[in-house]
């Protein structure tokens, strides 16, 4: 979903954040998905950054790509996630200047953006050539 103006993306993000503040349960983790605790602990792989909303089609549709494609990404990328209802990952949206979701992003141990992939659906040909070799 690619939005026309900045700030509906802002409106967006503050309807979530309320939604996910009313009813914690919304921001379960999704099964399988890596652990933020990825970003805390450093490792020499790249990171390969999900930008996502749990709520969205496209964005469900991605998770089961990347799902997929856990075997193949274990030890090439470290997975992360950050979801529009987890209040804390709000500040990473901002930081990366995600305006349109799903978004993949390729980052190195540090966080500095190596590449970033055009919003919308990857497939697992297109994940494969946004990492590293």
């Amino acid at each position: 979903m690619i939005l026309a103006r900045p700030f509906r993306l802002s409106l967006l993000l503050v309807a979530f954040v309320s939604a996910s503040i009313a009813s914690p349960a919304s921001a379960q983790s999704l099964k399988g998905a890596s652990a933020k605790a990825t970003a805390s602990h450093p490792t020499a792989l790249p990171r390969l950054i999900f930008f996502m909303n749990p709520n969205g089609a496209p964005c469900q549709m991605q998770d089961q790509i990347l799902q997929q494609m856990a075997p193949e990404l274990k030890g090439k990328a470290a997975v992360v996630y950050y979801k529009t209802t987890v209040p804390t990952d709000i500040a990473m949206f901002q930081q990366y200047g995600i305006r349109a979701l799903p978004t993949l992003m390729v980052t190195d141990a540090s966080g500095k953006e190596i590449r970033r992939a055009t919003p919308g659906i990857q497939s697992a040909a297109q994940v494969r050539q946004l990492l590293p070799n």
